[in-house]
């Protein structure tokens, strides 16, 4: 505001109310999808912390089995964001998935009744399952609905009705794990000269050790040497024989913060 304006008794126009949201969050979908297709663990905080930017949280729902190795050590981590955590563990074996998504879907509903000051739903999953519930939230009560999914675990159908769908992780994240398991390679090999790095047999080797399919392995290592992080260079085998090697720029490494010094 100008000294104008303060002279006059002009005012700032006021900022505009923040939308109110709810989060139902099933981290079945997020935690299983990751761990297969991208070989990473989700950071919940971090992706609540960039939703408080934008909206009043109400609250975070999260539902989930957590009877299991693994997805039962997720819960210190959620409980640093809620409070409310759904265990949708099912005493029969069976149809727990669906068991997930059916617990899931009631509190939707629920709070879709009882509730009707909150705008914003925001879910996590990526379950055809939830069509429904979005087209209700959306079409009859005119709802905001953004739902987040894991890319290459969402359904198109669920996409299509959704106000807004994003899919996790991002671009700039979903190599880490890969690029990790490669210089973690390389380091090793930096204590063995009797290992020899070709590009093949890198992606073999991070392959094998990681039970990670080679095709992620050779696009990862590409995209590594294509940026100057990794580098090729000649290798004399004996006196008539050399062969081309994979080897670390380990600066560039540590300032890209990939790497650290021991």
């Amino acid at each position: 505001m100008s000294i104008w304006d303060k002279l006059f008794g002009r005012r700032e126009p006021p900022k505009a109310a923040r939308s109110k949201a709810v989060i139902f969050v099933d981290y079945e979908h997020w935690y299983y999808s990751y761990r297969k297709l991208f070989y990473m663990v989700p950071d919940p905080a971090a992706w609540k912390r960039k939703l408080d930017e934008e909206y009043d949280i109400e609250d975070v729902m999260i539902f989930a089995d957590f009877g299991h190795d693994g997805i039962q050590a997720e819960l210190p981590k959620l409980r640093t964001i809620t409070n409310t955590i759904i265990e949708t563990q099912n005493a029969y074996g069976r149809y727990k998935k669906d068991m997930t998504d059916f617990i899931m879907l009631d509190y939707i509903y629920q709070t879709a009744a009882l509730k009707p000051e909150y705008d914003t739903y925001i879910l996590f999953t990526g379950d055809g399952h939830f069509q429904s519930v979005v087209k209700y939230l959306v079409q009859r009560l005119k709802k905001k609905v953004i739902v987040y999914g894991v890319e290459g675990a969402t359904s198109n159908q669920l996409k299509a009705v959704a106000t807004t769908c994003i899919e996790l992780p991002e671009d700039s994240v979903k190599d880490l794990p890969i690029q990790q398991m490669i210089i973690q390679n390389m380091s090793y090999i930096s204590g063995h000269p009797e290992i020899i790095p070709t590009f093949m047999g890198t992606v073999q080797a991070v392959s094998r050790r990681n039970e990670v399919p080679e095709h992620r392995v050779k696009i990862v290592l590409q995209e590594m040497l294509d940026s100057g992080l990794v580098y090729r260079k000649d290798y004399r085998v004996d006196f008539n024989r050399k062969v081309k090697v994979i080897a670390a720029d380990w600066e560039k490494l540590h300032d890209a913060g990939l790497w650290e010094y021991e």
